[in-house]
């Protein structure tokens, strides 16, 4: 437990110092409050009556898809510096000397842990700056907003959903990084995993109606399903079975994810340089040998 703590730590400490962290979590906030704020000096106020008729409007949903988008990016943000520094400890041998003191799994973890402090002051940034923009245009709507969708439930199915999403996706690319021999290689395949989060993005009309299955369906496939239940909690159809259902799977998911990456790790470390063939790979994450 002191090695995973040691481990969280540090990755925390480094990652903090990133420039592409900095950015996101706070230059870029900093830049939407300050421009709304400029706006907001014209005179410029809404009220229920514009949120309305903007609630009628086919572009209402550009609101949770912005959204998602927004906790998808920090999530990603989060798991990528996970893979960068899992491939870049491979590449340079470094993962060798860590794994001679310390099981894969404890490693896993203090990383994943220090990276999800990192998420989790991008996700207070954000609602932070988010907060500030409504009270400068739209007093009235936040009042209104916080009666209807700041229930404590509410707040607590959106943290279990970012923090399950990014301990999901920061499984997945670690075995990715365990996986690839470089880290241009690793991002490459890495980035394809954004894939999971636009799709939720862009179906959030379909997603919308509780009755299509394809809303269900995002819900509970494990790699879309922690965006696209953030997009339904704001649309305020997610009934708490189908959410809790949601988490379970989600859970049971991750688990399985970490077993499967520690045997993959556990035989690169063994066989160093050798390329498995996809029969073999199965056999591993099956199997451990």
């Amino acid at each position: 437990m002191d090695k995973t703590l040691k481990i969280a730590k540090h990755e925390f400490a480094i990652n903090f110092k990133r420039k592409e962290f900095r950015f996101f979590a706070f230059f870029l906030p900093l830049m939407l409050v300050l421009i709304v704020l400029a706006f907001s000096f014209t005179g410029n106020e809404y009220d229920m009556r514009d949120f309305q008729e903007m609630q009628k409007s086919k572009w209402f949903f550009a609101f949770p898809s912005t959204i998602a988008m927004v906790f998808s990016l920090a999530i990603f943000l989060s798991a990528n510096f996970l893979l960068q520094g899992i491939a870049e400890e491979k590449e340079n041998r470094i993962m060798e000397v860590l794994l001679s003191s310390i099981s894969f799994r404890e490693l896993l973890m203090g990383k994943i842990a220090g990276l999800a402090f990192l998420g989790l002051i991008q996700f207070a940034s954000w609602v932070m700056s988010g907060t500030i923009v409504i009270v400068l245009l739209a007093p009235e709507i936040l009042a209104k907003a916080m009666e209807k969708f700041v229930a404590v439930e509410t707040v607590l199915l959106y943290l279990v959903f970012f923090f399950l999403g990014y301990i999901l996706y920061a499984s997945i690319l670690a075995a990715i990084g365990a996986l690839t021999e470089t880290r241009g290689e690793a991002q490459q395949i890495g980035s394809l995993m954004t894939v999971f989060a636009l799709v939720p993005a862009v179906s959030t009309m379909f997603i919308s109606e509780q009755t299509l299955p394809v809303s269900g369906a995002l819900t509970l496939f494990p790699p879309t399903a922690p965006i696209t239940a953030m997009i339904r909690i704001f649309l305020r159809n997610l009934p708490m079975a189908e959410a809790l259902t949601s988490i379970a799977i989600l859970i049971l998911t991750i688990i399985a994810v970490i077993i499967m990456t520690s045997r993959i790790f556990r035989a690169e470390v063994l066989m160093y340089g050798k390329r498995f063939s996809p029969k073999e790979l199965l056999r591993i994450m099956v199997t451990g040998k």
